[in-house]
């Protein structure tokens, strides 16, 4: 067969980098970035290759659904004949308990499908069931907690093309590829925007316990001890009211409690935060000069200080630090990507605080309601155990891992375990699919039909892309999408498709196109109705697959009347929070601290598998500062015990040069559920075992604490373990 050439994009993150796919016999035989029309030119990283060779097997993947045996193990079964069964099954738990029976757990993977995505909304509407879980209740739900708390400023923050500033705490977007609106810089190809930032004269400064691929652009690197954010964001704040170099016009007219965090974070003097942190006193000073000389700053986090303790506060610290400096687009201000796909105008004023969680319908083991219409995804295992009415039964696992990404194996395995109806939508046998009573096989991105949604705001100017199957759907697989369709058909219930976004109520949204029961939909149709109000017909985008950038005259962040909103910088909750903080003490009980980090191959837990994965990764190393190691005898490449308060791990041993003293630096989503018993034989040790779903969570959204996590360490016998030279021969040689 001869050679096809396909225009499609990666969905693996935000950045959604247009692809250039060669395609013979059913595989991808070639794979680039496509730089023809995308913002980020030709950039392609790690991930999207890894995606690619999935598709061509480099990985077991699932190719035929599977249901649960009564030994424990799972069998084939026909997409068709288990629709039947899960929509038969779904229908007799609502019936019999009432519609908070059922749950769903949206994961990574279902982020970049957009049919999928909105129709497991329109199911779980319809069904009436606010039990909608996510992994951002599980990693940086803090975010949301502090839009809840603080008020969001509507004209939104600066393009990295225009800033003068940028603080990165907490993430590395030179791997993780996450940034905007998070964080300045570009998902898609980081460190080019980051460069073109410093070569315009921008000053870069990044926040992390280790010196991190990003950092190689930053004029101050700060490396406090994990955890400490909100009191070094405290001091900086301290030091821009002591010597008023804070944004005064910007405050004057959209924030409120600017005594009331005056008062609050007093106490905290950069010798305080310094001591706290383990940093020297004069970076923090020097950060809060250049947030006061900036014109046009941008502070922004990432994964790690939501992730940490104080995660919700820490959040909160660094955002107001970013509102007292004006850290957002101005009225008059350029708005480089109003959107595409649903365009939108930029005004220069406050949303007010929701405080959504205030308000039901709330969680039945804690009092809690929705954090942007989702539950605490770290509530789930007792969601599902608390005995009662509306207890959880059954469970829709839709593209993610949930039980590696809870940790705390020991109280989230039993709850999945006992659960009437668990169903996994994946092409992997994951952990969780592992426990799962039926695991639908579906299309990967190359196979379906979808469209750049998720990026539409995200780009750094406006680009839409409505991809094309590019390989035919293997085996018995079907679209996830219709596996939502197919239930809901079943069980009688019409959907209807919508477009949705974050801080939406799918229900009571107007309008939509209405899917029927009898016939499946056609994708195709289903794209051009959410292409109604782009600004790229769908036609112009069927036209050219590479991607179109629309023509339109320059927008700008446009004024608006004083509707008396303003900015919460210190409300009571954050005020007796920072009290707290203040009085706490070390523990000395533990010499270290347990850091998360990521890796470019893998995207969470997905590509572990993966052959140059497992060259460069065949367990998730501990890494450790050198002169810690020396300190404590180890070896590059010993096996040491980690143990926290609630649980042990082991670990590989490895010198990283810019990590900080007294950290271990781990990835997340490695090893096995069952205890630690041989980081070699199971691929790892997973992280979670460290941490509690009892203990040491957030209030608001319950947030476990995976990184910044108090541990001791000390060498451990394995028999057995390969030398170190083994496992870098291993990660050098081909596969």
């Amino acid at each position: 067969m001869a050679q096809q050439q396909h225009k499609s994009f990666c969905r693996n993150c935000s950045a959604l980098c247009a692809m250039d796919l060669t395609v013979e016999d059913g595989r991808i035989v070639a794979v680039s970035g496509d730089g023809s029309v995308s913002p980020y030119g030709g950039y392609m990283c790690a991930k999207g290759r890894a995606a690619a060779d999935f598709h061509n097997g480099d990985e077991p993947r699932l190719l035929q659904s599977l249901k649960r045996a009564d030994d424990g193990g799972h069998v084939p079964i026909a997409a068709a004949r288990a629709l039947d069964e899960i929509a038969a099954r779904l229908a007799d738990l609502i019936a019999t308990h009432g519609p908070r029976a059922v749950a769903f757990y949206h994961g990574t993977g279902a982020y970049r499908s957009t049919l999928g995505g909105l129709l497991e909304r329109a199911l779980a509407a319809r069904i009436g069931t606010p039990n909608f879980f996510s992994t951002m209740t599980i990693d940086q739900s803090a975010k949301w907690v502090t839009m809840g708390r603080m008020g969001v400023m509507a004209s939104g923050k600066p393009s990295t093309r225009d800033i003068d500033l940028a603080v990165i705490v907490g993430n590395n977007p030179l791997v993780s590829h996450q940034t905007y609106p998070f964080a300045a810089g570009d998902s898609g190809a980081p460190g080019k925007s980051l460069a073109a930032a410093k070569a315009r004269g921008a000053r870069i400064v990044v926040v992390d316990p280790r010196r991190t691929e990003t950092a190689r652009h930053a004029d101050l690197l700060i490396q406090p001890l994990p955890g400490h954010d909100a009191a070094l964001f405290a001091a900086v704040a301290h030091i821009l009211l002591r010597d008023a170099t804070y944004n005064r016009a910007f405050c004057a007219r959209f924030v409120a409690q600017l005594d009331e965090l005056r008062a609050a974070v007093a106490p905290f003097t950069p010798a305080f935060a310094a001591e706290r942190a383990g940093i020297p006193v004069e970076q923090i000073e020097t950060l809060a000069r250049w947030l006061g000389e900036a014109q046009r700053p941008f502070v922004g986090s990432g994964t790690g200080p939501s992730m940490s303790a104080h995660s919700n506060l820490n959040d909160h610290m660094i955002e107001a630090v970013n509102a007292l400096v004006g850290g957002y687009r101005r009225a008059g201000d350029r708005v480089r990507n109003p959107g595409t796909l649903r365009p939108r105008k930029f005004h220069e004023t406050v949303v007010p605080p929701t405080r959504s969680w205030e308000r039901g319908p709330k969680c039945r083991s804690a009092d809690i309601g929705p954090l942007f219409g989702e539950l605490p995804t770290a509530l789930l295992p007792r969601e599902i155990l608390t005995p009662g009415p509306d207890r959880i039964r059954a469970l829709i696992v839709f593209g993610g891992n949930p039980l590696p990404a809870l940790g705390d194996p020991a109280q989230a395995v039993p709850a999945f375990e006992d659960l009437e109806l668990l169903v996994c939508l994946d092409a992997r046998m994951n952990e969780t699919a592992q426990h799962a009573h039926y695991v639908i096989a579906t299309t990967q991105p190359f196979e379906r039909h979808d469209l750049s949604i998720a990026g539409d705001g995200l780009y750094p100017e406006a680009f839409a892309q409505y991809a094309r199957p590019a390989l035919p759907r293997p085996g018995d697989t079907i679209d996830d999408w219709f596996f939502f369709w197919g239930v809901a058909a079943r069980m009688g219930i019409g959907l209807t498709l919508k477009y949705w976004s974050y801080g939406s109520d799918y229900a009571a949204l107007p309008g939509g196109l209405d899917l029927g029961t009898d016939q499946p939909p056609d994708a195709e149709t289903m794209i051009r109705h959410l292409c109604e109000n782009s600004r790229a017909p769908f036609e112009t985008l069927r036209n050219h697959p590479e991607g179109v950038r629309p023509q339109f005259e320059a927008e700008f962040v446009q004024p608006a009347a004083d509707n008396g909103a303003r900015l919460q910088l210190c409300p009571p909750d954050i005020a007796a929070e920072l009290q707290a903080l203040l009085r706490e003490t070390p523990d000395t009980r533990y010499q270290y601290q347990l850091s998360c980090r990521r890796i470019l191959e893998a995207m969470n837990s997905a590509y572990r598998d993966a052959p140059r994965t497992l060259r460069r990764h065949p367990v998730n190393w501990a890494w450790m500062n050198a002169d810690n190691m020396a300190d404590e005898g180890i070896a590059d490449g010993a096996t040491i015990e980690i143990a926290s308060e609630h649980g042990r791990i082991l670990g590989i041993a490895r010198a990283d040069p810019g990590l900080r003293r007294g950290v271990v630096s781990m990835t997340h989503l490695y090893g096995s559920l069952a205890p630690a018993t041989d980081p070699h034989a199971q691929r790892g040790s997973h992280t979670g075992q460290l941490t509690s779903l009892q203990r040491d969570l957030e209030p608001i959204n319950f947030m476990p604490r995976f990184s910044g996590v108090p541990v001791n360490l000390r060498l451990h016998k394995l028999a057995g373990s390969p030398p170190l030279s083994f496992w870098v021969q291993r990660r050098t040689s081909p596969s």
